[in-house]
């Protein structure tokens, strides 16, 4: 279970039932959402366990040293939604906590509820034939403007329901590129297996390989990718590693090789003729679940990374000093899009590029916390 959830509290809270997130929650399915003239595309990056607290204290993060000197370099030269005046991002909310759970959160504006981390949800969720299929997700928005679709991980996207959720939604036509679809296209070998599956320099490369292929046809496109070499423990030494930078000390070395290898495809992707209509979107998909680099930093000091290339629009208001969590980038990715969404909300989330307050702004992270924790009988009805 993640390391900061108070067990008690949610036992507690599992016997109150809440209207909040019924009070709260804005409908995809019946809000008029303006779209621009020229769809733009969009590239979405989940950056595995990726948190500002890796940057160093001067920057905003946690260390007394920046592991992550690019990434800073990039919020700062682009837009990042910080809670600060310095790196920073959003608070990790509950049901938000791990990867299918950050995925979920990021991409339809509500928490996983009723499925607590254990040890065996991942596979729970991983034998669904679909997942919360009602839920208006970016999957279905983008279907219905005839965006071209893909979802490419190294790993075997089964694991935690992340083929269950994708083939849920879009129309079911989000292509998906996985461990098993690399082995049948010849791009690894059949027995080739490390760490999850492939390391994320062979993913960088094959998703250079599809963008390619994507932007060659006439419909604009959303291409998702996950990486996975900074995933606990530790994180994964691949070939393309530096190990005498730090000593042969493993997350900070996997980190720099992370930077690198993203550096080298965001250069890339600026020398494509699709990029400039084209949004790139970094996201940490949750905080870190070990204490690797952060140890003693707490559930609210802990933020996960954002970043926006070249969005449609420039934020409203000051980007420093929001208060914000993974709900909020649902609205807030189809902003930057420039898409227009009535009143600045979606789902349990708040387009950041408005300046319309958050949820969290308006509650506080402890009431916001505690509410979406308590039992809602609209959410089983609509979501579940």
């Amino acid at each position: 279970v993640y390391d900061e959830l108070d067990v008690k509290e949610y036992l507690v809270s599992q016997k109150k039932e809440s209207h909040f997130i019924e009070q709260n929650y804005v409908d995809p399915r019946t809000t008029k959402i303006t779209f621009p003239e020229q769809k733009r595309n969009l590239i979405y990056i989940y950056l595995e366990s990726m948190e500002s607290t890796f940057a160093s204290k001067e920057d905003g993060g946690g260390l007394d040293f920046n592991c992550i000197p690019e990434l800073t370099k990039l919020a700062e030269e682009n837009t990042n939604f910080s809670n600060t005046d310095k790196l920073g991002g959003g608070y990790p909310a509950y049901g938000g906590t791990w990867t299918m759970a950050g995925i979920f959160s990021q991409t339809s504006g509500i928490p996983i509820k009723n499925s607590e981390q254990t040890d065996d949800v991942n596979a729970t969720l991983a034998e669904q034939s679909s997942f919360s299929s009602q839920a208006r997700n970016l999957e279905d928005i983008f279907a219905d403007e005839g965006y071209n679709q893909c979802f490419m991980i190294g790993s075997d996207a089964t694991f935690g329901g992340r083929r269950a959720y994708f083939e849920s939604h879009g129309k079911g036509q989000t292509e998906i590129c996985d461990y098993n679809t690399a082995k049948e296209n010849g791009q690894i070998p059949e027995d080739y297996y490390v760490w999850w599956g492939y390391e994320d320099q062979k993913l960088f490369a094959n998703a250079q390989e599809k963008l390619t292929e994507l932007s060659s046809k006439d419909e604009p496109f959303n291409f998702t990718m996950l990486t996975v070499d900074t995933h606990v423990s530790h994180g994964y030494i691949c070939q393309h590693c530096d190990l005498e930078k730090y000593n042969g000390e493993v997350l900070p070395t996997v980190l720099d090789c992370t930077e690198r290898l993203l550096e080298d495809f965001l250069n890339w992707c600026k020398e494509q003729p699709f990029y400039e209509n084209t949004t790139i979107v970094l996201l940490g998909d949750h905080p870190r679940m070990d204490t690797d680099l952060v140890n003693g930093a707490t559930n609210t000091s802990r933020k996960v990374y954002n970043c926006f290339l070249n969005p449609a629009k420039a934020p409203s208001i000051s980007t420093a000093g929001r208060g914000l969590t993974q709900l909020d980038m649902f609205p807030t990715i189809l902003s930057s899009l420039g898409f227009e969404i009535p009143g600045n909300r979606l789902g349990m989330g708040t387009d950041l590029f408005s300046d319309e307050p958050t949820l969290l702004e308006e509650l506080g992270y402890d009431y916001l916390s505690t509410e979406l924790q308590k039992q809602s009988k609209f959410y089983k009805e609509n979501f579940y």
